[in-house]
């Protein structure tokens, strides 16, 4: 367990809620934090009766869901200036950034809800996402249902596994890009079926 981990469970245990969303915020915003193992760890502790699991939950959801909302208008707003500043505006006109940015708008429901369950790719995603200017209201659509399926899914693990949830932080980290893989093949099957039904 890392240092910054586990001085992050100290003040879990100090300021409850309040740090549980400051983490999960934060790391939306591309902080490389521990949110999954923190709301795992919360969840955890709401089953041994230190924490209310239905806090918890909001805590969590409001959090990631209000981090990639104000990294969404951030980098809309001001991305390509900030760019420009920088020297990479030309970054944005290349063959490889199209690519990206056509991939994200033609499978925006698995790219978005997918992203959530990785917090690298979530951070990327925002980017792209504001770079791109997708549009706002289907980008807030995909990231909510994202985000609440994200911290269900972390939040029951360590919920049901309270006593080895320690274990459960360490496979998080190794498992994420497998979930997240698996989400996407997932929603993108469902979404192909569901489009099908309705050209019948």
């Amino acid at each position: 367990m890392s240092d910054l981990f586990q001085s992050l469970l100290s003040e879990l245990f100090l300021y409850r809620y309040f740090t549980l969303f400051l983490i999960n915020f934060f790391a939306s915003l591309g902080f490389p934090l521990p949110a999954a193992p923190s709301t795992i760890a919360a969840a955890a502790f709401a089953s041994q009766g230190f924490l209310n699991i239905h806090s918890v939950l909001v805590s969590a959801i409001a959090g990631n869901i209000l981090g990639d909302v104000a990294m969404y208008w951030l980098v809309r707003l001001c991305g390509p200036r900030v760019l420009h500043w920088f020297g990479f505006k030309k970054y944005l006109d290349t063959p490889a950034f199209r690519d990206v940015e056509c991939t994200v708008n033609t499978y925006k429901a698995p790219v978005l809800i997918a992203s959530r369950f990785q917090v690298q790719a979530t951070g990327v995603v925002n980017i792209i996402s504001g770079l791109a200017r997708l549009n706002f209201k289907r980008f807030l659509f995909y990231i909510v249902v994202g985000e609440i399926l994200q911290v269900l899914v972390y939040a029951s693990l360590g919920h049901v596994f309270a006593d080895s949830w320690q274990a459960l932080y360490a496979v998080v980290g190794k498992l994420g890009w497998i979930v997240a893989l698996g989400m996407a093949v997932g929603i993108t099957i469902a979404s192909n079926r569901v489009i099908k039904r309705l050209l019948r």
